[in-house]
């Protein structure tokens, strides 16, 4: 019989042994030099090895690549809606240092939200969980990220960024909320401000509420940019993209 392991930051680091080669596609991202990929991994591996976190390597290879694609323009910003203890907040803020970005960091610090009775039906049932303190996500940031790029924004989704649009150009969004509530509400806080070349990215889209947010024409309708496209990019995660507009064609914002 195998022993099980109690801690879970060790089983983390076991699973690690598996996961690891998701980290391969860092060596061919063509907007880094060889010594800043280099770099990344390890520092990503030092995340791993000492954060709690419920993503998988290839997921933010997928984000780093995206963003990757070009440098930060003048304000532009990062969103991350879901952090938890910080584990992806910490990864995700080492790349928008390298490449200029911001990163605004939205979450409850109470867990996943408890639903009335009426939402719950329309809902799986996480009420609760991934609750960590907003102390914790800013030592993890300054011991393993990097915390003068990182704005935190503590609260729900409905009384923060679905409030209303985000003041800066967004140019990719991290969803990790495990609600389609949730994930509507950024949506309205992030989409009016996303970049024309912007990505979203659900790393819930295992989530079936999650889907049927997404795949939802009508919501989309309400942003007045089209119909995206999601490709789904592993068990997990989904990246969601608009069309650019036609030359000549300016999008107000």
């Amino acid at each position: 019989m195998v022993p099980r392991i109690a801690n879970p930051l060790h089983r983390q680091r076991l699973k690690l042994l598996y996961y690891i080669w998701g980290y391969a596609g860092l060596l061919g991202i063509k907007g880094l030099t060889l010594p800043e990929r280099l770099r990344l991994f390890g520092e990503f591996l030092r995340v791993d090895w000492n954060v709690l976190h419920a993503h998988l390597p290839s997921e933010i290879v997928q984000v780093t690549r995206a963003l990757a694609e070009r440098r930060a323009r003048a304000g532009e910003v990062m969103v991350e809606a879901g952090c938890w203890q910080g584990g992806s907040s910490a990864k995700f803020s080492l790349v928008c240092r390298l490449l200029g970005y911001e990163l605004w960091i939205h979450d409850s610090f109470q867990g996943v939200e408890v639903l009335s009775p009426q939402d719950q039906a329309k809902e799986w049932d996480f009420g609760g969980q991934y609750a960590s303190g907003e102390e914790r996500l800013r030592d993890h940031l300054d011991r393993f990220g990097a915390l003068e790029v990182c704005r935190v924004r503590p609260g729900w989704f409905a009384d923060t960024l679905a409030l209303a649009a985000v003041p800066r150009p967004v140019r990719a969004v991290w969803i990790d909320c495990d609600l389609g509530k949730g994930t509507l509400e950024v949506l309205r806080g992030v989409v009016p401000s996303l970049s024309d070349d912007g990505w979203i990215f659900s790393q819930d889209f295992h989530i079936e509420p999650v889907r049927r947010v997404l795949r939802d024409p009508e919501i989309w309708r309400e942003f007045g940019r089209g119909i995206p496209t999601i490709r789904v990019l592993g068990r997990y995660l989904a990246s969601v993209r608009f069309s650019p507009p036609a030359p000549g064609r300016v999008r107000a914002v």
